[in-house]
């Protein structure tokens, strides 16, 4: 780009020669220069950024043709069984974090029983975290099937009853290896005396029952009746989630790029007038062109502005379908 030296230069040099001429509806050499070099620097910018920008609307044209094969899904779905909100009472990350707390509630335990085998620290610990999953894993299957009773009845209370008696039976089975820990440690006189050993047991079976409970109600509360509204519901809100983060990125990008097209074009004008400014000043007829009323037009922003439209106007049949679900 030239400097408003250079402009000053050949302001002077044209206007000794009254160019352009006073009827003259053509721009002067240096004004089309001027803008073939704006224009080359503009074409340079977009290039740098349409890889980005398309890569983003690869991304984005996927989410858009998933979006609209859930959307059929579960409007059929959501008038077959005559709702298309799902019902319930714990969000999805308080479930987790609690689900979480559980585990980690589990673990400490779990080790002081396994730790009567004997083995290296690091597969006790191994062994304390398997069952610490376990338990809450249980506990969220229990969950569901209570939530989601099926027609005929037995076939969930066989799955509920297997579960509940392995899942006690294994629990019994921990608690009286935590017993006969507890009680070659008083015996070894590594520790003092706990007193009646089965009452220990029962009581860590019994803190085991009750984080089984509350995990239990936890996933009760966190799953819809229906498992294939709930999936719907959950797909379509991640749909959106990623939507919005492409077009965000896109938007960014579009920005930067379009703020650095203004710059090229505000800096090109400014040193258009001040090229004619000049040059109307040191005429010697001190008439003003023709060509000076004619403004210069960049060109390349304008279609860039038309894709970030393009994209924005893609996305509005999501938004508009997604914001009439409900966010877990």
């Amino acid at each position: 780009m030239y400097s408003r030296l250079t402009a000053r230069q050949n302001a002077i040099r044209d206007a000794k020669n009254n160019l352009p001429g006073r009827g003259d509806l053509q721009f002067s050499s240096f004004e089309k220069e001027l803008m073939a070099m704006a224009r080359n620097e503009a074409r340079q910018i977009t290039s740098s950024y349409s890889p980005r920008l398309e890569v983003l609307n690869g991304k984005y044209k996927p989410l858009l043709k998933d979006y609209e094969r859930i959307s059929k899904d579960y409007d059929a779905h959501a008038a077959k069984i005559g709702r298309s909100e799902p019902s319930v009472e714990l969000s999805r990350m308080k479930y987790y974090v609690l689900m979480l707390l559980f585990v980690l509630g589990e673990i400490p335990m779990n080790s002081l029983a396994f730790a009567v085998f004997g083995e290296n620290q690091i597969f006790t610990w191994i062994m304390a975290v398997g069952v610490a999953v376990a338990i809450p894993w249980i506990a969220h299957s229990l969950g569901i099937l209570f939530k989601r009773w099926t027609v005929p009845w037995w076939k969930n209370a066989i799955g509920i009853g297997t579960l509940l008696f392995l899942t006690v039976f294994g629990l019994v089975a921990i608690g009286y290896v935590r017993v006969q820990y507890l009680g070659d440690l008083s015996k070894a006189g590594a520790v003092s005396s706990f007193g009646n050993s089965t009452l220990i047991g029962a009581a860590f079976v019994g803190l085991n029952l009750v984080i089984l409970a509350a995990a239990t109600l936890c996933s009760y509360f966190a799953h819809d009746t229906d498992s294939m509204l709930e999936h719907l519901h959950r797909r379509t809100n991640q749909l959106e989630k990623a939507t919005r983060t492409v077009e965000a990125k896109y938007r960014k990008i579009l920005t930067e790029q379009q703020e650095k097209l203004h710059r090229i074009q505000q800096r090109t004008q400014e040193i258009i007038h001040y090229y004619r400014k000049i040059n109307l000043r040191k005429r010697p007829d001190h008439e003003k062109p023709k060509s000076f009323d004619r403004d210069h037009e960049l060109g390349v922003e304008f279609e860039n502005e038309d894709e970030g439209t393009k994209l924005e106007a893609e996305a509005a049949p999501l938004k508009m379908v997604a914001s009439k679900q409900p966010r877990s």
